[in-house]
């Protein structure tokens, strides 16, 4: 990815996160993401008790491959596998929305 195409998808990110947990919430839980190369993995957290930090859940990591997004999900084994019924886009935001969406079930569980 370019330092633009990063900065772009940063505050797209930034911006989803916000909307996603009210700053009532964000004690209890937040969402994190992690960008490496052309990967960019989506994360669930919330507080370990008593206060030794937080604990992470994948929920969905975006793959930039052959110039489209294709969303990819946490298998049972906890491994990754692409989600079947979503067809790549080349735009991340579209992708983005469909993991929001969420239609077989797969990331919000």
């Amino acid at each position: 990815m370019s330092t633009l195409e990063t900065k772009r998808l940063e505050a797209l990110l930034r911006g989803y996160i916000s909307e996603k947990i009210p700053p009532s919430m964000r004690r209890a839980v937040r969402i994190v993401y992690r960008m490496e190369e052309d990967r960019v993995t989506l994360s669930e957290e919330r507080p370990e008790p008593p206060r030794y930090g937080w604990q992470g859940k994948d929920l969905a990591q975006f793959r930039l491959e052959q110039g489209a997004w294709n969303l990819y999900a946490k298998t049972e084994d906890g491994k990754w596998a692409a989600a079947p019924s979503l067809a790549p886009q080349p735009d991340f935001e579209d992708q983005l929305e469909q993991f929001e969406l969420d239609p077989e079930g797969l990331f919000w569980k």
